[in-house]
């Protein structure tokens, strides 16, 4: 009798082994995730904090955020495969996969596992400013490179241009990093700073300087931001503290955020963290504003610039946000 339960007990252990062993196989591949982030008081920081905290508690594995000065300093190391993730803009993406400035090759490893939020993007002067378009930039003293991040500066040059304005317009200054400029700005020292929209760095510049700051509005041709950035658009700015009160909000640029990884990760660690991001979505949208804009189904663009990861389509093809529109994008970008 003895035995022979003992045979029994021994056979169910097996089944609910066998049961799990796909889940543990595919979870012990993945022991660490290091992800890329722009410096703290931005909203990519934020947002890599979010990601790691969810990943490590939902499915144990050890989350590590890794702040760089930019995102065109760890875009590389997402190529190499020397970090698991990077929170990266649509536009740098772009730049890198195609090899444009400040890419000297094709960092073709990088695929995007998933968007996360919008960003808005514009210039911030002082409250007591008389500047309030990009027009009005017009030989002022202008942050319009930062040298850590240089695809921003593909972006900054394509808000002047809206204005009618070249670097010959403007005194164009260079920052070493994005609290460079903000801090510049508060110091005094520069009339604008190009900067996400009510992210950590323009409300601390916002409490800091007397009057406070304010967002320019974009140049009368409009038309033109996309024409020289591919991936952004315009778009009135989000109602938040520094925008209180206004019946017209500025005219701001519109990027997206994305979660980039690189072809090192595996396709059962891809759809593990696709389908961890996804699955508890909702979760985070209720607890970090900036993922309240993105429904579930904004978490696969159709227009992605770069190919997404071989996991993360799988994923999405057995949830049903793939189409074939997105077949056809995926396609081309991997011809």
């Amino acid at each position: 009798m003895w035995n022979r339960l003992k045979y029994v007990w021994l056979a169910w252990a097996g089944v609910v082994l066998f049961s799990i062993a796909p889940w543990h196989a595919v979870h012990a591949q993945l022991q660490r995730v290091i992800i890329g982030t722009n410096p703290a008081g931005t909203h990519s920081y934020v947002a890599a904090g979010a990601i790691a905290k969810l990943v490590q508690s939902e499915r144990g594995i050890q989350s590590i955020i890794r702040p760089f000065s930019g995102s065109s300093v760890y875009m590389p190391l997402l190529h190499r495969g020397e970090i698991t993730l990077g929170l990266n803009t649509n536009i740098d993406s772009y730049l890198a996969y195609e090899a444009l400035e400040p890419y000297s090759v094709s960092l073709s490893n990088v695929r995007l596992l998933t968007r996360v939020f919008p960003l808005y993007i514009m210039y911030m002067v002082r409250g007591d400013s008389e500047t309030y378009r990009i027009e009005d930039l017009r030989g002022q003293r202008v942050v319009v490179s930062v040298r850590a991040n240089p695809s921003l500066g593909a972006l900054y040059r394509a808000i002047l241009a809206t204005g009618g304005l070249s670097s010959e317009d403007i005194e164009g200054v260079t920052v070493g990093g994005l609290p460079d400029g903000a801090r510049m700005l508060t110091e005094g020292r520069v009339d604008a700073v190009a900067i996400g929209v009510d992210t950590a760095l323009s409300l601390q510049a916002h409490a800091t300087i007397n009057g406070g700051i304010r967002y320019l509005t974009m140049g009368q041709d409009e038309s033109r931001l996309t024409e020289t950035m591919p991936g952004s658009k315009v778009s009135p700015a989000p109602h938040g503290p520094v925008t209180e009160g206004l019946t017209v909000l500025p005219r701001v640029a519109e990027i997206s955020h994305d979660v980039n990884t690189g072809t090192h990760l595996s396709e059962e660690d891809g759809y593990l963290l696709a389908q961890t991001i996804y699955e508890h979505w909702q979760t985070l949208r209720d607890g970090y504003s900036m993922f309240s804009e993105v429904p579930p189904e904004g978490l696969a663009p159709v227009d992605s610039p770069i190919p997404y990861h071989a996991g993360a389509v799988r994923y999405f093809k057995e949830v049903g946000l793939w189409t074939d529109a997105h077949e056809q994008n995926q396609a081309a970008l991997l011809d």
